[in-house]
């Protein structure tokens, strides 16, 4: 704007100024003068509003007494054009100074997502999906094992692809910045596989001070050749990778033919079964040093480790125990909500069928408490083959090498009879 037409418009500004208050005095007053708001405001300014159509949301707000003054103090001061699009909190009690400083500081609300881990990448885009304040649609999900769980900061109106973007980047940091630090004797070689072996470790436990002693477990049954036998596989087996079960895991599901299920398949997976985060890794890194090759539930949130079968039979009868006392304990409560129930029902006239719904609620808890006892127990009354050959003194005390002996020697029997090897 030329010298002359500036003049011009402050000359249109101060008249307005003495029209409004008849004094700068005034002006001032009202362009300092604190709003009544006791709390702080989350404003929105969208991209490409105008000076007019920011002072009129501000207004509808109760922030500003004054549009007029307002905007005349915003062009007077030559910020107009330095409003920035964005999300704001304007604290209590703002004065129209203070929005106008906040407006153009462009130092917008900081929003967060979190994403737990343990997810898998699909999971995760469903998050992002339903994440306020994100906008954008999203690709196909990348591969398992590459997105790292975190909580991420943004602003309103940022693309969910840059949050994924960070997320790729995220992950492959911090496995670079990790494998380095391994120990040197693992069966893995790259980093592709520890990132499966991650995968599984972070479904395994939820606590984090266990993950390196797992991982100790597994790689064990690794380099002994025994099967993994983990539970998370086959839910990813037989979920079709979606990794939502909501029923008990059974003894055909153990067998279900999948690359992924362990119970069936020597060696790690194909892929990782979700994205670990950064605590998983670190551990099958570093995995603590250990003779257990067995861990079963301690009905705490925890495990019990053993070293050979016989003790990992003994831990599973305590679970056992610890499961009957649990389930009675419960039985008792809602035996005794029960009566309760029956005695409001008496005054109150309550649908009876009501009380058979919370009594199947009770019970459904219970079954979901006990959810991989059972099948933990019928595979170890026929436990695999590789267990029987690497832990001889453990496993000949058990009752599965009892049941198979007769076997054998029925079969050394038609040997001898027919003259030709058993196929």
């Amino acid at each position: 704007m030329a010298a002359g037409g500036r003049l011009i418009l402050r000359v249109l500004v101060l008249s307005l100024i003495f029209f409004l208050g008849g004094s700068v005095f005034s002006f001032y007053s009202l362009f300092y003068e604190q709003n009544d708001i006791p709390e702080a405001t989350v404003i929105l300014v969208e991209k490409g509003e105008n000076l007019h159509q920011i002072a009129l949301r501000l207004k509808r707000d109760n922030l500003l007494s004054s549009v007029a003054v307002f905007k005349a103090a915003v062009r007077f001061l030559g910020k107009s054009t330095s409003l920035k699009a964005g999300e704001y909190r304007i604290p209590a009690y703002a004065s129209p100074k203070e929005i106008l400083d906040i407006l153009v500081s462009g130092q917008t609300v900081v929003r967060r997502v979190t994403i737990p881990e343990g997810k898998t990448s699909r999971q995760i885009f469903d998050i992002l999906m339903r994440t306020p304040g994100l906008v954008g649609d999203l690709p196909e999900p990348p591969p398992n094992g590459t997105l790292l769980p975190e909580t991420y900061a943004f602003s309103y109106g940022m693309p969910r692809k840059v949050i994924i973007d960070r997320m790729l980047s995220g992950m492959q940091k911090t496995v670079d910045e990790l494998w380095p630090e391994r120990n040197g004797d693992l069966p893995y070689t790259t980093k592709e596989e520890a990132l499966v072996m991650a995968s599984i470790i972070e479904r395994e436990t939820s606590l984090g001070s266990e993950r390196p002693r797992i991982a100790g477990v597994f790689i064990n049954r690794l380099r002994k050749g025994m099967r993994l036998q983990t539970d998370p596989t086959v839910i990813y087996a037989i979920t079709n990778g979606t990794m939502e079960l909501r029923r008990r895991l059974t003894h055909s599901d153990l067998k279900t033919p999948h690359p992924f299920n362990t119970y069936m398949n020597k060696g790690l997976p194909p892929a990782p079964i979700c994205n670990p985060g950064r605590d998983s890794i670190r551990a099958v890194l570093n995995p603590q040093k250990t003779n257990e090759i067995y861990f079963v539930a301690d009905g705490t949130g925890g495990h019990v480790f053993s070293r050979s079968f016989d003790e990992h039979r003994r831990n599973i009868l305590n679970w056992k125990k610890v499961r009957q006392q649990k389930r009675s304990a419960a039985l008792k409560k809602a035996q005794a909500a029960k009566a309760e129930t029956e005695n409001a029902l008496l005054k109150t006239a309550a649908p009876a069928s009501e009380n058979a719904a919370q009594e199947q609620k009770q019970e459904d808890l219970l079954e979901q408490q006990d959810m991989f006892l059972d099948v933990i127990e019928d595979v170890l009354d026929e436990p695999p083959l590789e267990r029987v050959s690497e832990a001889p003194a453990a496993v000949t005390a058990s009752k599965p090498v009892v049941k198979k002996r007769p076997v054998k020697k029925a079969a050394v029997k038609r040997k001898s009879k027919t003259g030709k090897k058993k196929q």
